[in-house]
């Protein structure tokens, strides 16, 4: 850190000192131009001024730096050795510039095709990643960048376009479209599914951010572990839980935003005679970074008609909900 902020101040004071120095960048922009050319006379056209201003312009640097950049001769103006050494120092500074600025400018060229979601690992993973192809040929153009949260999702972060979220069906105090209602069932594995009929017992598969009694707000089946025999994993990761539920390790415990596209796909069945709707709605907002683009508006809704066909297909499948 101090060997940063020594060089800072020695870059502040080499700055003022070339302002001090020199009133005007353009004498050295004349300068080089007639030196790249070799002639006063094509620097005047390049500047549009007249070939006696691009002299002044020499001879104010001249005076300045308190050398001779060129050799005046009757066949024309040569450079001195500390011309050409002036001119390669600036030729060089030139090209950082110019490179820079190109690195700059594709860089913003590239960010501009970019929208930025922050979502749950398992909603990207069992719900959009399927969805990318047909999301390609919708937004050839956009560059999807995921900020991806593995726990309870909270908070809106400031450096992303979308972010979905859950939230109390009156909230409307930012820019949001209802992505879908929060509806939770209990999903399996269609082989878990023939299996428990025979055993009787149950393995549940818990997201450990919640609390065990969310399973006697959303189910029929009891607390985890509460009768014998019954066995309950824990994760932390609810994109995990789900892979092990498609494995056939156990029941879990499906949230509808994340696993409509495994239900109509038959990889999970609903398990139980109900599925449960909390009230809450699941949006997907505006974070607001950087200026609101009509790009960010247009992938929303179509995030939102995708799961409109969802829900539609899902409707003779899904149990009642409550």
């Amino acid at each position: 850190m101090k060997v940063e902020k020594k060089a800072v101040t020695l870059y502040d004071e080499r700055m003022e000192e070339f302002s001090q120095r020199f009133s005007s960048l353009k004498p050295f922009l004349v300068f080089e131009c007639a030196a790249r050319s070799g002639s006063f006379s094509a620097a005047a056209k390049a500047f549009n001024i007249s070939q006696p201003s691009v002299s002044r312009n020499v001879a104010q640097l001249e005076r300045e730096i308190g050398v001779a950049l060129f050799e005046r001769r009757s066949t024309g103006a040569e450079l001195t050795d500390a011309g050409r050494e002036l001119f390669h120092a600036i030729t060089q500074g030139m090209s950082t510039i110019l490179r820079t600025i190109k690195q700059i400018e594709r860089r913003r060229h590239e960010e501009a095709g970019v929208v930025s979601l922050s979502v749950s690992g398992s909603f990207v993973a069992h719900w959009m990643a399927p969805r990318l192809a047909a999301f390609t040929q919708a937004f050839p153009d956009v560059r999807l960048r995921f900020h991806l949260i593995s726990g309870m999702v909270r908070g809106l972060p400031d450096d992303v376009n979308l972010a979905v979220r859950t939230m109390d069906a009156s909230d409307q105090d930012v820019r949001s479209w209802d992505f879908v209602p929060e509806i939770v069932l209990p999903v399996c594995s269609p082989g878990y599914a023939a299996a428990r009929k025979s055993t009787g017992n149950e393995t549940f598969l818990h997201f450990s951010d919640h609390a065990h009694d969310i399973w006697n707000d959303m189910s029929d089946l009891g607390l985890p572990g509460h009768l014998k025999g019954d066995v309950c994993h824990e994760f932390d990761d609810y994109s995990v839980l789900l892979q092990a539920a498609l494995d056939g390790s156990g029941v879990a415990l499906g949230w509808l935003s994340v696993t409509s596209k495994l239900l109509l796909d038959r990889r999970l069945v609903p398990v139980g005679g109900r599925a449960h709707r909390t009230g809450r709605v699941h949006r997907l907002i505006d974070c607001g970074a950087g200026p609101s683009r009509d790009i960010v508006a247009d992938i929303a809704q179509w995030l939102v008609e995708r799961m409109k066909e969802d829900l539609a297909a899902l409707e003779p499948i899904l149990p009642s909900t409550t």
